[in-house]
């Protein structure tokens, strides 16, 4: 009997919430291809919002689409605050977070001009991580003014005004993430209609299949503890929910090592077993490169798609 788009979703849902501190620590924070990946997303969007605001003279609401932890809400959020005009204590935590993460610093233009950072999630436990991180970077007290974040679908998004422009993004590959093909689907519909009469802009940004095998083999290989064993790797003696595998370093891409090697815990985080060795199956390979779809022992699922 086929899953429905319901169901997947649902399932999704639960893989999130349980992963999400993990995967912000290991992935959105952790893996040097993929913050890579983010400050390219970055200085993307910079290009895109100066030109709209400096050359188009336009005012923004920035809404992102599969918002997580809040990544574009914090860098957007710290550049829309002035340290000078924040109570001490929230200016320490400002300049706290500016010192760790590049391209925060306070943009005049921005805060005029950037009217709100929204963002929608339907992983609850993402939400609220959203907020804390948010509070810890000092941004407190625009959590639901300037910055805001909304539990709900990226399938259901409604039809925006036209000012401030609507600027729609779903980045690092959320697309992917979204319930299949008919998920990635529903998110191009339901962009469309939230920007379609207003004149709005979309821009989705997401990992490609012909880069399978550069990037995300090794990707997955080394966030195991994340997601779940990946199918390709083998034997699948600890690829079970009660135990979680914590490999030893992160993998960068175009690295052909067909070898991991991890720490297995128990689910109290007691070790079970240290340098326990997985290997690649060349056939497992293979499909997975050839359909882009990549699998875990898990629930967790992830499409690659490809311009084709």
């Amino acid at each position: 009997m086929k899953t429905s788009l319901s169901e997947i979703y649902q399932r999704d849902r639960r893989v999130w919430d349980d992963c999400a501190r993990t995967y912000e620590r290991q992935i959105v924070g952790g893996h040097p291809d993929v913050t890579a990946y983010e400050e390219f997303e970055e200085a993307i969007l910079d290009r895109l919002l100066h030109y709209l605001m400096e050359k188009r003279n336009r005012t923004v609401r920035l809404y992102d689409v599969g918002c997580g932890s809040g990544r574009l809400h914090c860098r957007f959020g710290l550049q829309m605050v002035d340290e000078k005009e924040l109570p001490a204590d929230v200016a320490a935590r400002v300049r706290a977070t500016r010192a760790k993460q590049s391209g925060c610093a306070y943009e005049s233009l921005i805060a005029d001009r950037l009217r709100m950072v929204e963002g929608v999630d339907f992983s609850a436990e993402m939400i609220t991580l959203a907020k804390e991180k948010l509070t810890n970077a000092g941004l407190g007290r625009l959590i639901g003014s300037r910055l805001k974040l909304v539990r709900g679908s990226a399938f259901d998004l409604r039809p925006m005004e036209p000012e401030p422009l609507p600027v729609l993004v779903s980045v690092c590959n959320s697309i992917g993430v979204m319930q299949g093909p008919e998920g990635a689907v529903s998110l191009f519909r339901s962009m469309r209609r939230a920007i379609e009469k207003a004149g709005g802009i979309a821009v989705i940004s997401a990992y490609r299949k012909e880069a399978v095998l550069s990037f995300a083999l090794g990707n997955y290989e080394t966030t195991m503890d994340v997601c779940g064993q990946p199918r390709w790797l083998e034997p699948d003696t600890y690829a079970r929910p009660d135990y979680v595998q914590v490999p030893w370093g992160y993998k960068r891409a175009h690295n052909t090592d067909p070898k991991v090697t991890v720490d297995v815990l128990d689910r109290n985080g007691k070790l079970v077993l240290k340098g326990y060795d997985l290997q690649r199956n060349d056939g497992e390979v293979a499909r997975t490169i050839e359909s882009g779809h990549i699998r875990t022992y898990g629930d967790y699922e992830s499409h690659w798609y490809s311009f084709d």
